[in-house]
């Protein structure tokens, strides 16, 4: 297809839309199916054993031949329903052994589940479709398919971090050299395609797990310029999943080397940024919400400056929508998911305010709590010691008396369940006692009502929050429940200090 053609600039309006062939399409169906068409498992009927009659012993009698035809044990014989493997009657795009493309199935059927914290509540439309099918026609696409997916399980997933190995390795020399060829001498619909793209972010995210931030930057760099070449994110829009890959990917280098993401900035980037979603309909669908006006506090947008209380809302709404639709077995759109993602992150990369700040707490609580629902890769070894650090100096300096009691709670609370370790309980499980006993939490439930009242998300935040709960009210220096220690007026560091040499 034709590009359409600008001074200086190519923008590109091919969307990749080869129909994979038949044998291919059947494939993926099937793919899409497993585990899904099983049919219904029908009860065994009781049946009369059978009287026969030995053929060479006509004379003998029926009762005889009974006892005989029960007492024979009968293996069952199973017929497979097809020989040999789906994937040996299919033409992929390079010479690759079928074990290959296995992994590449393999890790397809479980990617969503463990790099995905919100699966079961997000509709990802043709996913298999659009993920599976280049495989068979376009061979930088499949190289990259095929390393990104054996290095997930030999690496990532059991948490044994190296460069390379070599079964990847050989896949992954292959991917550079195909996308080598192809921006050299390739034309515009090749060099700006969705697989290349998808490739390119192959390249990226092996980069970043394995620490070579500068490799990283540098993929991502040209991923950025293939994106704006195309005409911008927007030109994404019948492929949203990639796009979302694309800015995780992104979010996930700025924030693990605490440079700045390359889209939606202010320096380098010429695109706005993207609007925030209307949650309006989906709200609307999980019907009035009455909550308790004990965990309410008229002071919480009072704490905050405009743009952060504007970011706070959305969330908030968005945590709404996702609970209700996790309780009620519902899905929410992809797009949902990508305005959201965007929207949010992106303007609090852009935000900036004096280090020692509430306004800074509370954008550093939002980020590590949309890290916690957008990205959740630390659960796979992914560290963010920028963000751990810049937190805990916020956290640490505080002056709680400028805001509200809730506020520091939830700050407090999302840094002990998902961002900081066992090293930080020196500081932080006194400072939460104090600020638990302020807001008068007794108990898990009353914790998890405030928590919700304000920003949560059940599926994802409740079990590491209860262990922090759990293992707070367990601590040596924690006060019975009907003794209320005398509250401390600031968080400071000379107060935490002063905690420590106690404790020592």
């Amino acid at each position: 297809m034709a590009a359409v053609q600008a001074p200086g600039l190519h923008f590109v309006v091919s969307t990749d839309a080869k129909k994979p062939n038949p044998e291919l399409r059947k494939f993926i169906r099937s793919h899409c199916m497993l585990g899904k068409n099983r049919g219904k498992t029908l009860p065994l009927r009781k049946k009369k054993p059978r009287r026969t009659q030995d053929a060479s012993n006509p004379s003998e009698s029926p009762a005889s031949s009974t006892t005989t035809t029960v007492s024979r044990h009968i293996l069952p014989v199973t017929v497979p329903r097809k020989f040999g493997s789906d994937l040996s009657t299919i033409r992929f795009a390079d010479a690759v052994e079928p074990a290959a493309v296995e992994v590449v199935l393999q890790f397809s059927s479980i990617a969503k589940k463990i790099l995905f914290p919100l699966e079961t509540c997000i509709f990802f439309e043709r996913r298999a479709e659009a993920w599976i099918a280049p495989l068979a026609f376009d061979p930088a696409y499949l190289h990259a398919m095929i390393f990104t997916s054996q290095y997930f399980f030999d690496a990532i997933l059991p948490q044994n971090i190296s460069p390379f190995n070599q079964r990847s390795l050989p896949h992954f020399l292959e991917t550079v050299k195909l996308l080598r060829e192809r921006l050299a001498h390739g034309n515009d619909e090749a060099r700006l395609s969705y697989t290349t793209a998808a490739a390119v972010m192959g390249l990226t995210g092996h980069a970043l797990w394995t620490g070579n931030s500068e490799s990283a930057r540098h993929h991502m760099e040209g991923l950025s310029r293939i994106v704006s070449l195309r005409g911008g994110v927007a030109t994404f829009k019948e492929n949203p999943k990639l796009l979302i890959e694309i800015l995780r990917c992104d979010m996930g280098i700025a924030l693990h080397s605490g440079s700045t993401p390359f889209f939606f900035n202010n320096f380098s980037s010429q695109e706005p940024y993207p609007p925030y979603p209307n949650l309006k309909l989906l709200l609307e669908l999980r019907g009035p919400v009455v909550t308790s006006s004990q965990y309410q506090s008229a002071r919480l947008f009072d704490d905050m400056a405009d743009d952060l209380a504007g970011i706070w809302k959305i969330m908030s709404e968005f945590c709404s929508v996702i609970n209700f639709v996790a309780d009620s077995g519902q899905c929410i759109s992809v797009d949902t998911l990508l305005e959201t993602v965007a929207s949010v992150m992106y303007r609090l990369f852009g935000m900036t305010f004096g280090a020692d700040s509430s306004d800074e707490a509370i954008r550093l609580g939002l980020l590590a709590f949309s890290c916690s629902v957008f990205l959740q890769w630390q659960h796979l070894g992914m560290s963010y010691p920028l963000l751990t650090s810049a937190f805990r100096n916020c956290l640490t300096t505080l002056n709680s008396q400028q805001m509200s009691p809730h506020l520091v709670l939830w700050l407090l609370m999302i840094g002990a369940a998902l961002v900081f370790d066992a090293t930080d309980d020196w500081w932080l499980k006194p400072v939460l006692l104090v600020s638990m006993n302020l807001c008068e939490i007794r108990s898990w439930s009353e914790m998890q009502h405030l928590l919700k009242s304000s920003m949560w998300i059940g599926l994802i935040h409740d079990k590491p929050a209860r262990r922090v709960f759990d293992s707070t009210t367990a601590y040596p220096h924690s006060p019975k429940p009907d003794v209320c220690p005398v509250p401390i007026a600031t968080s400071s560091t000379s107060h935490l200090s002063s905690s420590k040499s106690q404790e020592e």
